[in-house]
């Protein structure tokens, strides 16, 4: 499924996300049996065989009268994780507030030129959105206006040898329109922002900042995955009758970006873990340095963007879930192939949940510096 860069943004990963493999589970060692007051204690070594299997037989036979609790085995399912997570977080109490605020940092990797020279610069912008338990309260959403840096000290210096100049071309596929494709603005000062603000807005960004939820739907999800599960099909004949299109079951990881609830992101959790898409990498550093447990929600499907003149690059996702709440703390698109000026494994786009994500009893003020949309 090929994908525009420019739509990609929101569902981009972390910039700067470092992956790293996932530590095998060790076996927990049962605990020492108990030994008897007479007897084994005090003894010279045994080297003997005939010794060996009566300390042997003793150790057996102890072993049998106490409660030892088996070794934890590696798991055979590696999605076994997601599970543990599930069980750890279901017991947490419901989070309150008057609003779920939701502070995001998205980035993305073009390729640009600047007279006889090329290099890859990002994209970055910011967003938020304050969401009113109240329906009565007003809705607002705040964009900062997208900033544009070298993305590497050899971009950098690629720029500076280009003579440092105000404006870049960014190169785009063969056919680009040209107003699609137009000359940007490094490092600009001054940048503005746009808002928007208003108790059920029917347009513009605060018209559905769930996508197609509702709060008051996210808020009453199913705590349980057979619950969830119908939930699911309901929602999917529902759009397949008002689009003709259905959201396939994998992509029930969109709902852990919603305000859910405790024991309803558990739920969702353990549908995914039972998912052939979905795959646990392990441990991972976000670009704020908190860890998390990666997984990748789509494998085996096939998605691809543009990055300069190339238009099909192939994509590897990956989701950071915060360990102690199941909250995504970032996500990252990463290159899955070589590309003129990409690297493989090259990060191309990113979304990183800031720490003031969450519910809170603070109300939003009109932002300084940004004009209404």
């Amino acid at each position: 499924m090929t994908r525009k860069v420019e739509d990609r943004l929101r569902d981009a990963f972390s910039a700067g996300a470092e992956l790293v493999s996932p530590e095998s589970l060790r076996p927990v060692v049962p605990p020492a049996p108990v030994r008897p007051s007479r007897g084994l204690r005090g003894m010279p070594i045994v080297v003997a065989a005939a010794a060996a299997a009566v300390v042997l037989a003793v150790v057996l036979l102890v072993s049998n009268l106490i409660a030892v609790p088996a070794p934890e085995l590696v798991p055979v399912d590696g999605n076994e994780a997601l599970r543990r997570l599930a069980a750890r977080i279901e017991r947490l109490p419901d989070e309150h507030g008057a609003y779920w605020r939701r502070s995001l940092v998205s980035e993305s990797l073009i390729r640009v030129r600047a007279g006889a020279h090329t290099f890859n610069a990002v994209v970055s912008s910011t967003s938020e959105l304050w969401l009113p338990r109240d329906s009565m309260d007003p809705v607002q959403t705040r964009n900062g206006e997208p900033s544009l840096n070298p993305a590497t000290a050899a971009d950098e210096r690629a720029w500076k040898a280009a003579g440092s100049p105000s404006k870049v071309q960014r190169i785009c596929t063969p056919g680009t329109r040209a107003a699609d494709c137009p000359k940007l603005p490094m490092r600009a000062k001054n940048l503005v922002c746009q808002y928007s603000r208003g108790v059920s807005p029917d347009h513009g960004p605060g018209a559905r900042p769930l996508g197609p939820y509702t709060l008051a739907e996210i808020l009453a999800l199913p705590a349980d995955e057979k619950g969830l599960r119908e939930w699911l099909r309901a929602r999917q004949s529902e759009r397949i009758k008002e689009t003709g299109q259905a959201r396939p079951p994998e992509n029930a990881w969109l709902l852990l970006s919603k305000p859910l609830r405790p024991a309803a992101r558990a739920a969702v959790l353990r549908l995914l873990a039972d998912l052939p898409t979905t795959s646990v990498r392990g441990m991972a550093t976000d670009r704020l340095r908190r860890e998390g447990l990666a997984v990748d929600f789509t494998k085996g499907s096939h998605y691809s963007a543009e990055f300069g003149e190339d238009d099909e690059v192939t994509e590897d996702h990956t989701t950071i879930l915060d360990p102690m709440t199941g909250e995504i703390l970032a996500e990252v698109t990463k290159a899955g192939e070589d590309t003129v000026g990409l690297p493989k494994g090259t990060i191309m786009t990113s979304m990183v949940w800031m720490p003031a994500t969450g519910w809170t009893d603070d109300r939003p003020e009109r932002p300084e510096g940004c004009r209404g949309q």
